[in-house]
């Protein structure tokens, strides 16, 4: 068995007044290791329940000994099944994963949620989305020109809205020393691209740094959705930082008057639920807040330093 990867998770409302995504990284009994994305569609009360339910049955399945396609179908069938109920029709997810088996792993994708591999080369997707932008890209469209269309958001294929559904699968492929897995949603890659991804991840301390570093940018550079990332990391990603250095902690505003303000000035405050491992769940932190921080710890050491002298 090979060492376990250190993982990490961020996910966050953004500017939607809901959140439909849903996040999963655990260590199974057996060693293994799970991780996955599902981004709900069906409005509050409907995509959530999707998405989480999708991550529940994933989970259970993949406990039980079951394929990680087969999973998936299962995960289809139980929100197939969950939205004959009233105010759930329609409503559905895209879903992707990760299963990691000792020195191997395998990725599964429904939807345009998406799956990458980081490493001292940059960042490269090894799912393919589910959507009509990426079926009018295929025709010849450039991607400036099918994000234009009306049907921009339009998703060939997802969890739930069907009695079946197809899967793609890829791998199992060796765990590489030095890399990482980055699953996320579309609300990241929306604003950032493929080069943003690497670059981000480059400056960041660990796989925590940098899962809160991509969904805060996400947010600054005007992301319309909900916005989640997931990581695996396999020794350590070369970084433009020194490794084992850690991002400043951050303790989220009083709840009635941090989120109240920001909604006073017409800016939703972004909430979040994070971790690295066994990390408890906080908010990803605005990026003045990190400066801010920064700066104050600066002035402390140089008043330190003069005051020694």
């Amino acid at each position: 068995m090979s060492e376990q990867p250190r993982l990490a998770v961020e996910s966050i409302a953004g500017l939607r007044p809901y959140q439909e995504d849903a996040v999963l990284s655990e260590t199974l009994p057996d060693g293994r290791t799970l991780m996955a994305i599902a981004d709900g569609m069906g409005g509050h009360a409907a995509g959530e329940v999707a998405s989480a339910l999708a991550l529940e049955t994933l989970s259970d399945a993949v406990q039980r000994g079951q394929a990680l396609d087969d999973a998936f179908r299962l995960a289809n069938e139980r929100v197939h099944l969950k939205a004959r109920d009233p105010g759930k029709q329609g409503m559905g997810t895209t879903l992707v994963a990760m299963l990691l088996d000792g020195d191997s792993y395998q990725i599964a994708n429904v939807g345009d949620s998406r799956c990458y591999l980081v490493d001292g080369d940059g960042a490269r997707r090894i799912t393919e989305d589910h959507s009509f932008v990426m079926e009018a890209i295929k025709r010849g469209q450039s991607e400036e020109q099918a994000m234009a269309s009306q049907w921009k958001d339009v998703l060939t294929r997802c969890i739930g809205t069907e009695p079946e559904v197809e899967v793609d699968l890829f791998g199992p492929f060796p765990v590489d020393p030095n890399t990482a897995i980055l699953l996320c949603s579309d609300g990241l890659y929306k604003v950032l691209s493929d080069a943003d991804l690497s670059g981000m991840f480059a400056k960041s301390g660990g796989p925590r740094g940098a899962a809160q570093s991509l969904v805060a940018n996400a947010y600054e550079a005007g992301s319309d959705d909900n916005i989640s990332v997931a990581i695996a990391e396999f020794g350590e990603v070369p970084r433009d930082r020194p490794a084992g250095t850690v991002p400043i902690e951050y303790e989220p505003p009083d709840e009635a008057g941090g989120s109240e303000a920001a909604v006073a000035q017409g800016e939703p405050a972004p909430s979040a639920a994070s971790s690295e491992s066994d990390v408890p769940a906080r908010r990803g932190p605005p990026m003045a807040v990190i400066i801010t921080v920064a700066v104050g710890l600066i002035a402390a050491v140089i008043a330190f330093v003069a005051f020694g002298r």
